[in-house]
C-alpha cells in the first residue's frame, strides 16, 4: 500500500498510519467483527423464518451473565433441507472434525459430515465454539442427535480422529453407535517411530484387510520387517481402524476421515471472515452444492453411481482369476489364491465381507452371479442408486433476505468471546508434520539438507534403501546384479510368492524407497500454500491392482462367516499382542484405567460396609 501511494500520489506515509487505514478499509469491506455479534440473534431468526424446521442454537456465557453482560459462547446450525436429505437416502456414516478459525475473533468450527454414494461430502451441521473439549463436543453431539433423530445411535457409525474429548462425547451421548478412528491419523502417530514408505504401505494393507485371516497375514508380514512395529500398531484397537472388524450396517468401508478434512479446505477463505459473513458463505456454498450435485446426477448414464460402477468393474477383473463350485442351493465355494470363500446369494453375504461392508458385490459374489447368469449390477445396494441420490439432493436450502430485513433489537446485543492472548506472534497456519517441506521462492523444493534418512528396508537411520548393507548383501547372495534390483529385493522379502514378470513390474512401480519423494499437493491441507509430501499410498494403485494379479487358486484355507447382527467382529488369535506400557519396570496404567480401578475398590468397600451394617 505504501508503494502504491508513493508511486501514484508521491506521498511518504508511515507504517502505523497505513496499518490504521488498512484496518478501516477491511472493516468497511467485511464489516466489524464486533458488530456481527450484535446482529447474530436477528440473523439466527432469519434462518429459522426462511428455512422452517432449521435448528439454530446460540448459547450465552453464564459467567458473563453474572456480571450483567451478554457474551457469545457458541452457536449451532443445522438446516432442515440437510436433515431431510440425511433421512431420505444417505448411508448412516457421519464424519466429525474440528478446525480453527483464522479471523480476529478466534474459535473452533465443529462439523458433522456425511458422504453420498459418489463419495462426495454432504454437510449435515456445523457449530462455532470457543475450544475443542469434551464439554463442547458433548454439547454438539446432543444437538446433532436431536436434529437427526439418532436416538442412542443404533445403526449409526461415526468416524473421526483420536481427539480425547470427541471419543468420550460420542460414547456418552450415543452409546449404541459404532465409532471408527481415522487410519490416516493412526499412521501419522505410528510412523513417528516407524518411518519409511514400505512400513506405511504394510500398515495400510492391514487397515484394508476385510476379514480376520487376511489381517493376520498382513500383520505377520509387518512383523517380519519389525516385530516391535507390529506390536505398537496393535496398541491401537484394530476394531477401530481395520475393515475386518467394522460394522456392516452403514455400507461404507471408509478407513480415513479425508472427506471431512476436505470440507475444512473448502471453506478456507470463509474462516478468515467475521462470524456472520463466515456462516453466510458456508450457507451459500452448501446451497450451490446441492444444486450442482442434482444436475450432475441427471447426466448419469447408468442407474447406479459412477463410484459403484468403477468398483464393480475392478471386482469383475479380480473375479476372472477365481474358481467356483456350486452346491445346488444358495451356497457357492469360490477359490481365490489359497483362500476358499463361501458366498450365499440369498443372504447376500460373502466370507470376505466386502459385499457386507460396501453393499456392492465382491469378486466372489460376481463369480457366483455370473454362474447363475445374473447381472451383478442388479445386486448393488439401493443406497448407490440414482433414485436414492436424487432423493438426497431434491431438498434445497431456501434463500435468505439481506440485513435490511433482519429484526435487530437492542436487547439482543452481545459481546464477542474473550480473546486469550497467547505468547508470541499469532499463528494462522497449522502445525506441519515432520516429513512436510514448504514451498520456497515459488518453486518446488527438493532440498533435504539436515534431514536424517531412514532406510525403508531395515528401518535404521543414517542411510537409505540404495545404500543399505542388508540389501547389498542379499544382492551379492543372489548373484550378479545391479542397483535396479534393490526394489525387487525389498518386495521379495514381503511377498515371496510373487514371481511373475507382471507382478515384478507392479512391485517396481508401487514400492518406493524412503529417499524418493513425489511433489503432490494434498487435497485435505488446511493451508493455501502447497507442500511436498512423501508418495501417498493409494488403495487403487496398490491393493486392487495387486489383487488382479492372482496366483493359481488352490483354496487350501477355508474362510467362515463371522460377526454379530451388526456385522461386528472382535479380533482374536492375533499373531502379536499390544506392546505393554511400563513405568519404572512395572506395568503402567492410563488415567481411565486408574479411575475404573478406583470405582471397583470403592464399590467393594460399599458392599462390604452394607453387609456389616446388616449383621
Amino acid at each position: 500500500m505504501r508503494v502504491d501511494v508513493d508511486q501514484k500520489f508521491k506521498l511518504n506515509i508511515s507504517y502505523s498510519k497505513m496499518k490504521r487505514v488498512k484496518k478501516l478499509v477491511l472493516e468497511e469491506l467485511e464489516g466489524s467483527f464486533i458488530d456481527d455479534f450484535n446482529r447474530l440473534e436477528a440473523y439466527a431468526q432469519e434462518l429459522r423464518d426462511s428455512n422452517p424446521g432449521t435448528d439454530v442454537v446460540i448459547n450465552i456465557s453464564k459467567n458473563a451473565l453474572t456480571e450483567g453482560k451478554r457474551r457469545f459462547l457458541r452457536m449451532y446450525v443445522c438446516f432442515q433441507a440437510l436433515k431431510s436429505g440425511w433421512k431420505a437416502g444417505l448411508r448412516p456414516l457421519i464424519g466429525l472434525d474440528g478446525t480453527f478459525l483464522k479471523g480476529k475473533c478466534k474459535g473452533i468450527l465443529l462439523v458433522a459430515m456425511a458422504q453420498d454414494s459418489a463419495k462426495h461430502l454432504y454437510p449435515l451441521a456445523w457449530a462455532v465454539v470457543d475450544k475443542e473439549t469434551n464439554r463442547t463436543w458433548k454439547w454438539f453431539m446432543e444437538l446433532l442427535r436431536s436434529s437427526l433423530e439418532l436416538r442412542e445411535g443404533e445403526g449409526v457409525t461415526f468416524i473421526s480422529d483420536m481427539q480425547k474429548g470427541l471419543i468420550g462425547a460420542v460414547d456418552d451421548v450415543l452409546p449404541k453407535s459404532h465409532h471408527r478412528w481415522c487410519a490416516r491419523h493412526i499412521e501419522a502417530n505410528w510412523s513417528k517411530n516407524w518411518r519409511g514408505v514400505l512400513m506405511k504401505k504394510l500398515m495400510w494393507w492391514c487397515a484394508w484387510s476385510t476379514y480376520g485371516e487376511e489381517f493376520n497375514d498382513q500383520l505377520t508380514i509387518l512383523g517380519t520387517v519389525s516385530e516391535m512395529a507390529a506390536k505398537e500398531l496393535i496398541g491401537y484397537p484394530p476394531q477401530k481402524w481395520c475393515r475386518a472388524y467394522f460394522d456392516t450396517k452403514c455400507k461404507n468401508q471408509m478407513v480415513d476421515n479425508n472427506f471431512t478434512e476436505s470440507f475444512n479446505k473448502w471453506i478456507l477463505e470463509a474462516r478468515h471472515k467475521p462470524i456472520i459473513k463466515m456462516l453466510e458463505e458456508i450457507r451459500v456454498k452448501v446451497m450451490k452444492l446441492l444444486k450442482d450435485r442434482e444436475e450432475e446426477c441427471r447426466n448419469w448414464r447408468d442407474q447406479i453411481s459412477p463410484y459403484a460402477k468403477d468398483l464393480l468393474t475392478d471386482y469383475r477383473e479380480i473375479a476372472q482369476g477365481c474358481e467356483i463350485h456350486f452346491n445346488g442351493d444358495f451356497g457357492y465355494e469360490v477359490h481365490e489364491g489359497e483362500d476358499k470363500h463361501t458366498v450365499n446369494l440369498q443372504l447376500k453375504r460373502c466370507t470376505c465381507r466386502v459385499w457386507d461392508l460396501t453393499g456392492i458385490p465382491c469378486s466372489h459374489a460376481i463369480k457366483a452371479l455370473i454362474y447363475q447368469k445374473k447381472n451383478p449390477m442388479s445386486e448393488v445396494h439401493w443406497w448407490y442408486s440414482k433414485e436414492a441420490y436424487m432423493l438426497v439432493y431434491m431438498h434445497k436450502l431456501q434463500p435468505v433476505r439481506g440485513e435490511k430485513f433482519w429484526k435487530v433489537k437492542p436487547e439482543h446485543a452481545m459481546e464477542p468471546p474473550e480473546i486469550h492472548k497467547m505468547v508470541g506472534r499469532p499463528k494462522l497456519k497449522r502445525k506441519r508434520e515432520k516429513d512436510e517441506a514448504r514451498k520456497r521462492e515459488g518453486a518446488w523444493s527438493s532440498s533435504r539438507k539436515g534431514l536424517l534418512m531412514t532406510c525403508g528396508y531395515c528401518c535404521n537411520r543414517g542411510h537409505n534403501i540404495r545404500t543399505c548393507p542388508l540389501v547389498n548383501e542379499k544382492i551379492k547372495n543372489m548373484g550378479e546384479g545391479s542397483s535396479h534390483k534393490v526394489q525387487d529385493v525389498t518386495l521379495t522379502t514381503v511377498h515371496e510368492s510373487q514371481t511373475s514378470e507382471q507382478e515384478q513390474q507392479f512391485a517396481q512401480h508401487s514400492t518406493i524407497g524412503d529417499d524418493e519423494w513425489e511433489g503432490e499437493e494434498e487435497d485435505e491441507d488446511e493451508d493455501d500454500q502447497p507442500i511436498l509430501r512423501p508418495k501417498v499410498v493409494s488403495e487403487e494403485r496398490t491393493r486392487l491392482q495387486q489383487k488382479k494379479l492372482q496366483r493359481r487358486p488352490t483354496g487350501t484355507r477355508k474362510i467362515s462367516f463371522k460377526g454379530d447382527e451388526f456385522g461386528v467382529v472382535e479380533p482374536t488369535n492375533l499373531p502379536y499382542s499390544p506392546k505393554k506400557v511400563t513405568w519404572k519396570g512395572k506395568a503402567a496404567m492410563t488415567s481411565n484405567q486408574l479411575v475404573a480401578e478406583k470405582e471397583k475398590k470403592v464399590g467393594k468397600l460399599k458392599t462390604k460396609k452394607a453387609r456389616l451394617e446388616k449383621k
